[in-house]
């Protein structure tokens, strides 16, 4: 059992260790308790995000995979609160499977809390938080639809300053995602030893959850990226640039589709088939 205390009020959550004090300073995730996994029973999660300086505003950007007990958000719900007091004013209650749109403070702290009672879980919640910058609400984007483009902010034109975008491709079940660059000018590194060694403006691929999944590859300069496959079903895309040169950014299109029938080499021999995607098919033993 851990407690946190947050103005004089101490928080329990059992079993599962949840909420806490956060900076803001750099990017960051909060996920339910077990997410995309069902949350457990009796939980109540409070988070507080504080910026490092008092102008500054924060941002919370949902993911689409959003399942949350419906009922009118009485037994199950997360509720972001518009400062660190107890009083502060609702930004929203949510529930059921439709994810929140972003949401931004209007001063240098947001809390969040999640509550959970005993039945009916769902998979529950992930969101990032950071500081929000003026038109960076522009560069933060879920798809879900078949197919679509992906393009830096203000493409075919120069990128902003200081920007840390992220956007996310799901997938449903049993679905690959296919990503396909047409474009690619970032500012390079004239002193970059390998691929990937990006200092100042880069792309970043990532083969589910930024940060907590696999990275597929970091990219920058002009040379576009080569066509990049999931079968995770999520595919997170982060673009960084810093505060001196800007180009002209990336453009790709994206396509979800169906996964590929593996194809199979069977031996009369041997009762078992050796499939291309690494799946072995045996059949059932026969009763007699």
């Amino acid at each position: 059992m851990r407690f946190w205390w947050l103005h004089g009020r101490n928080i329990c959550s059992t079993r599962v260790s949840c909420g806490g004090v956060l900076d803001a300073s750099k990017p960051g995730y909060i996920t339910s308790p077990g997410y995309p996994l069902e949350y457990p029973p009796h939980q109540n999660c409070h988070w507080v995000i504080q910026a490092p300086e008092t102008s500054q505003r924060i941002v919370l950007n949902f993911n689409p995979h959003f399942e949350i007990e419906r009922l009118d958000c009485k037994y199950d719900f997360i509720e972001i609160r518009d400062g660190t007091s107890e009083t502060a004013d609702v930004l929203g209650r949510h529930c059921s499977n439709i994810a929140p749109p972003p949401i931004i403070s209007s001063g240098p702290s947001i809390q969040i809390r999640f509550v959970s009672d005993y039945a009916h879980q769902g998979a529950g919640f992930s969101l990032r938080y950071e500081i929000f910058k003026t038109g960076s609400e522009f560069c933060f984007r879920n798809f879900t639809s078949p197919s679509g483009m992906i393009e830096s902010p203000g493409f075919p034109d120069k990128y902003p300053h200081n920007l840390e975008c992220s956007y996310m491709i799901m997938a449903p079940p049993h679905m690959d995602i296919t990503l396909t660059f047409l474009t690619f000018d970032l500012e390079n590194d004239p002193l970059m030893v390998g691929e990937g060694d990006c200092k100042y403006d880069w792309l970043e691929v990532w083969d589910g959850l930024p940060q907590a999944s696999p990275l597929i590859g970091r990219y920058c300069g002009t040379k576009i990226p080569p066509e990049i496959q999931s079968s995770s079903g999520l595919l997170s895309l982060s673009f960084h640039t810093d505060m001196a040169v800007a180009k002209d950014g990336f453009s790709a299109r994206y396509n979800i589709t169906h996964k590929e029938v593996a194809d199979c080499e069977c031996r009369i021999t041997s009762p078992e088939c050796v499939c291309a995607s690494y799946f072995s098919l045996n059949p059932p033993v026969s009763r007699s």
